[in-house]
């Protein structure tokens, strides 16, 4: 009987332990995409994390910055998971085994540049500016006069005034702009000139690579069930209307 009460005793002790253990802090950052990394922690991106590290097992201590910022928290070990990368964004760590989404990009263009549009061939040897830390010159296959910038205002001036031929980015952020030009808008806007796959960076650690192999294995069940597509579904409505990579 004795020894029977010291092991209801060490289960007791093991339970109460359980029950006031602290769930395990996620640190993640994202940039802010309307109905995929919402500044509230919700979105399609925070739905996926939430299938793979449900609570209270888990917290997600989540930033949520401008991209460029995102990558240089991850890359400076701030963070643990960063959102909504392309292959070749970050330097320090590893991608999810399968993409979460295809992501895809519109363009403002001189009228110049729209009377002879054939495809992102048409962008060789153009200057064409986006987004700090977008990368876009590494998803066209042709040499072009790339630059990146922090404001995207003075980028479609600059189109709009013909010293540029093209601006990358998504036609919402600069449908939202088009008032403030300094004249009236003469750039033409075309949808979908180019798409990536989409992915979730793990940090580069014991912790980091842990957290990917169950990333990985959850987010495969979810592609299987239909679970990750009808996610999809419910914000692709607004994947090129409120969704500017920023």
């Amino acid at each position: 009987m004795n020894a029977i009460f010291k092991c209801g005793l060490a289960l007791a002790a093991l339970l109460s332990f359980w029950l006031r253990a602290e769930p395990v802090e996620i640190r993640v950052v994202s940039g802010k995409w309307i109905g995929f990394s919402n500044e509230d922690g919700t979105g399609y991106y925070f739905e996926l994390l939430r299938r793979a590290f449900p609570e209270p097992e888990w917290q997600l201590s989540y930033s949520i910055v401008p991209f460029a910022r995102s990558l240089y928290l991850f890359d400076h070990q701030k963070a643990d998971i960063v959102l909504g990368v392309y292959k070749g964004d970050i330097d320090n760590g590893q991608y999810c085994r399968l993409p979460v989404e295809l992501d895809t990009v519109d363009i403002a263009m001189t009228p110049n540049l729209a009377a002879s549009w054939s495809g992102p061939r048409s962008l060789e040897h153009k200057k064409v500016q986006a987004y700090l830390a977008y990368g876009y010159d590494r998803l066209v296959s042709v040499p072009m006069y790339y630059e990146e910038s922090s404001n995207l205002l003075d980028m479609l001036n600059r189109v709009n005034n013909g010293y540029i031929d093209a601006v990358l980015d998504y036609r919402p952020s600069m449908e939202a702009l088009v008032s403030k030009l300094e004249r009236p808008q003469r750039f033409v806007i075309l949808d979908s000139v180019i798409s990536a796959e989409v992915y979730f960076g793990f940090a580069d650690t014991d912790f980091g690579n842990s957290l990917r192999i169950r990333f990985d294995e959850v987010h495969h069940k979810l592609i299987d069930s239909g679970e990750q597509q009808a996610l999809l579904r419910q914000v692709e409505g607004q994947r090129n209307s409120e969704k500017p990579r920023q």
